[in-house]
């Protein structure tokens, strides 16, 4: 199967004053029955929260939800008393399970970005668990850094899912190999910044290509770059 490309201006838009958002696949009042998810990777939510606004308690249950802060920082409260600042650099994973409330507002000083993730889980009726980690240092050096997987390598934080989220940073020229994609797996590319080549087609700052085809693919940096890698189970819900 052919590549599916998105770019950054077909995306959903969502413009609430106090909170910009692009989406990848249908959410809120964006519906588009050809973007209803890719495989088990069912939101990815690039988000712009105004300083001092955010979201007040709401509820989730059976999805592992995956907030990566890129500027500012957010703060999460939620009713199994955690707690936390998460900065730009930072990712925290809430599994939400049998059900679990939470409230994110950005901090006074700056409004807040943020990528926003959510995969369906293996199975549901998982108790909640949360888990905040800083990945500050390895995201500028070279390579693939894992920072989420369904069996914790690579120090990654473990997700209740066969799905892996991995970033990496490239010079203009660099090139970068994807890990080799199996049978019944997906790969998701999203350019975070910059512009790159994969497999012939230019990508441009907020890009995704999904590719279904087993291999390997090489990414080029065509200038500065970072890239957002999701390899994930297509066979199953």
């Amino acid at each position: 199967m052919s590549p599916i490309i998105h770019r950054a201006d077909e995306r959903g838009i969502s413009e609430l004053g106090w909170l910009s958002s692009r989406f990848s696949f249908s959410f809120a009042d964006y519906h588009n029955r050809e973007r209803m998810g890719f495989g088990v990777l069912r939101v990815i939510n690039d988000d712009r929260v105004q300083a001092g606004t955010g979201f007040g308690m709401h509820q989730h249950r059976d999805m592992e939800i995956v907030t990566l802060v890129t500027k500012g920082a957010l703060e999460h409260r939620d009713s199994e008393e955690n707690h936390g600042i998460i900065h730009a650099g930072e990712i925290q994973y809430m599994s939400a399970g049998t059900g679990i409330y939470h409230s994110e507002h950005a901090t006074d000083t700056e409004d807040t970005e943020l990528f926003q993730i959510w995969i369906h889980p293996d199975k549901q009726g998982y108790a909640p668990r949360y888990e905040q980690r800083d990945f500050r240092s390895l995201t500028n050096t070279k390579g693939w850094h894992t920072l989420v997987s369904g069996d914790g390598r690579d120090h990654s934080i473990q997700i209740r899912q066969s799905a892996q989220i991995s970033i990496a940073s490239l010079e203009n020229g660099e090139k970068l190999e994807t890990p080799k994609m199996e049978k019944n797996r997906g790969l998701l590319l999203l350019v975070i910044e910059g512009q790159i080549t994969i497999d012939g087609t230019v990508l441009n700052r907020r890009d995704e290509i999904q590719i279904t085809q087993e291999g390997t693919y090489t990414i080029e940096a065509l200038q500065n770059s970072q890239v957002l890698l999701f390899d994930i189970s297509i066979s199953e819900r």
